[in-house]
């Protein structure tokens, strides 16, 4: 349990090499007791960070093993949140009404087992894809569902992505002012939670919303804010 609870910081603050190890550790002690809900959540973890790196194929395949054991022991809520990964990697992949079918699989289950935190993890999903889709009116509807879950259930990390996403949802919308606004409130919440990977986003996002505005040097200060954290990340 520590190594994954480990391996999620390391997940959280980017650093994924040290996550992976972690997660492997776990996953070979869930194996010899014969865990099979542990071996699912690490194979999940796997999988998160394979995908965080970009090696999709691999993170597919490692949502899959956890989906498999999921559905032999008859665990909803792991079934629906590999469903919800899988949907993450077609997604990734700009397959779009791939990544809308099994983020749909995983929704309904979440609802069928009254699962919160799921759902409201699946509106920023489905809502992303709506963004992908253009369509900013329904994007928006689901991001702001999911954003008073969070806020309901005390996820700062999860609160300030639905900011984030959001702002992404009103720049593409045209309205930059509400835009900012949304990106500077995430972009508090990941620096006094030390969400890393969510503040190297919320910068970048407002560089695009300074680019807009036409105040270059204030854009060229918060990208170089975003790629100082990348490089400390790896």
């Amino acid at each position: 349990a520590l190594y994954g609870n480990l391996g999620n910081v390391f997940k959280s603050r980017g650093e994924y090499v040290k996550a992976k190890e972690c997660y492997e550790k776990g996953l070979v002690m869930k194996m010899e007791f014969g865990d099979r809900e542990g071996e699912a959540a690490f194979y999940s973890n796997l999988g998160n960070v394979f995908e965080s790196g970009g090696k999709y194929v691999k993170a597919k395949e490692y949502y899959e093993k956890a989906l498999a054991i999921s559905r032999e022991i008859g665990d909803r809520k792991g079934e629906a949140t590999s469903y919800g990964n899988i949907g993450s990697v077609f997604e990734s992949r700009s397959e779009y009404v791939k990544a809308k079918e099994y983020y749909e699989k995983a929704f309904a289950i979440s609802i069928e087992i009254s699962d919160r935190n799921g759902e409201a993890a699946l509106y920023g999903n489905l809502g992303n894809v709506f963004i992908s889709r253009g369509e900013y009116v329904k994007a928006k509807e689901y991001h702001e569902k999911g954003l008073v879950m969070k806020m309901e259930s005390g996820d700062r990390e999860g609160e300030a992505a639905f900011y984030s996403n959001l702002g992404n949802v009103f720049s593409s919308l045209g309205e930059y002012v509400k835009s900012k606004e949304y990106h500077e409130k995430a972009l508090a919440i990941s620096r006094e939670i030390g969400a890393r990977n969510v503040e190297k986003a919320c910068n970048g996002n407002l560089g695009n919303v300074f680019i807009i505005f036409g105040e270059f040097l204030k854009a060229k200060e918060y990208y170089e804010k975003a790629l100082a954290i990348s490089m400390e990340i790896g």
